[in-house]
């Protein structure tokens, strides 16, 4: 019922307006879950035709949501390889999260089914359990109102057209506003936990910062509210689309010259070709994947890059791991610089690496491109100059 609304309540507002259904880019994040919540029928019989659902614990929607996402198999339980493929971020190695899927799985049956994986959140939500119940609220509310929406471009007037459209504006920007803060606090996280390391054994070099510390957007950055200043009333209005994406660009480009400026990876071959013959014969593995993206699926993919080089930074084994986003805008190249092909090999049977390749089925466009070729380790050097 839920989804046959939504896909009304859309399809009807698209066609008075005579444009065709926009790509869902705007409203990244919190907004692009809950449309897409909206036409999954699934979670909708699960969460509000269920007998009973009132009566869970407040948030727990949003873990059975997360649930079904790391559930590839559809089996309605969770391996360890799903577990460590969907929770692999960096901050726990494979051992670690195997511990933590044993804690989980109570019943000690090698899967964790739904109603453990939300026993364990919710005994560990704290203050998020009024986040994520308030998330749960937007969704029905968010029906309602696109409901209300569809119901008002039909027959109300042009005043009543025009209120409805500059709330609903108002909503995506300020649901924009809020998400940008959780964001910020997600990128202070991700830099705090991921620092740059320094392993034994490589001459002390410390791994440069990876990739996905420098966000790559997949969308044109929609307007937003303007942050208030300190004295003066909010912005109510949103702010001018052009000039707000240029600043943004201008922000990433700024903070990326900063971390090139004194972190960066080069090759000085002139200098290096004279080192001695025990230095010179050590070599690393330097694998360069090259994948084309297609465009519908550039989200889901650039989330799951960010994701994989997080684990794959975190493996002591990689000297070093980067990506690099071509002009096309589709097109991704991965550089990963091991210290053997038999590490290379090992790491290819990992759950991170065969949950990313899951993705890259989904979302390549065409045949990703692999190569591999031995470089000598001591024409890798870090510079901070």
């Amino acid at each position: 019922m839920c989804e046959q609304a939504a896909r009304s309540c859309r399809a009807g507002v698209h066609r008075l307006l005579r444009k065709p259904p926009p790509a869902l880019r705007g409203l990244d994040g919190l907004l692009r879950w809950v449309v897409a919540r909206m036409s999954d029928k699934g979670v909708a019989d699960r969460e509000l035709l269920t007998p009973g659902a009132s009566s869970q614990r407040k948030g727990t929607s949003v873990i059975l949501d997360i649930f079904r996402r790391a559930d590839k198999n559809d089996d309605g339980k969770l391996s360890l390889e799903e577990f460590q493929a969907f929770f692999s971020d960096g901050t726990l190695n494979e051992e670690e999260l195997e511990k933590l899927f044993h804690t989980i799985d109570s019943d000690n049956t090698n899967n964790v089914d739904t109603k453990e994986l939300c026993d364990y959140f919710a005994d560990h939500m704290g203050d998020y359990e009024d986040v994520l119940a308030s998330l749960e609220t937007l969704n029905l509310s968010i029906l309602k109102a696109m409901d209300y929406t569809k119901r008002v471009y039909e027959s109300g007037s042009n005043v009543d057209q025009f209120v409805t459209r500059f709330l609903l504006k108002e909503t995506a920007n300020q649901t924009q506003s809020l998400l940008s803060s959780v964001e910020s606090a997600v990128d202070a996280i991700d830099e705090q936990t991921n620092p740059a390391r320094h392993y034994p054994g490589q001459a002390g070099h410390a791994l440069v910062e990876p990739w996905y510390d420098s966000p790559v957007p997949s969308y044109a950055p929609p307007a937003r509210m303007v942050p208030r200043d300190h004295g003066k009333g909010s912005q109510t209005g949103p702010s001018d689309p052009k000039e707000d994406g240029l600043e943004g660009q201008i922000s990433r480009l700024a903070a990326l010259i900063g971390r090139l400026e004194d972190k960066t990876l080069w090759f000085d071959l002139h200098q290096r070709l004279s080192d001695s013959e025990s230095t010179a014969c050590t070599y690393l593995l330097l694998v360069r994947d090259e994948m084309t993206v297609s465009h519908k699926h550039l989200g889901e993919f650039c989330s799951s890059l960010k994701q994989y080089l997080k684990s794959v930074a975190g493996e002591r084994d990689c000297f070093h791991v980067t990506a690099v986003k071509l002009p096309d805008g589709v097109t991704f190249i991965v550089y990963e610089f091991w210290e053997t092909e038999e590490d290379w090999k090992r790491h290819l049977q990992s759950a991170t690496c065969k949950g990313f390749q899951h993705v890259k089925v989904d979302t390549l466009s065409q045949p990703e491109a692999i190569s591999s070729v031995a470089v000598p380790a001591a024409w890798c050097t870090l510079s901070r100059e």
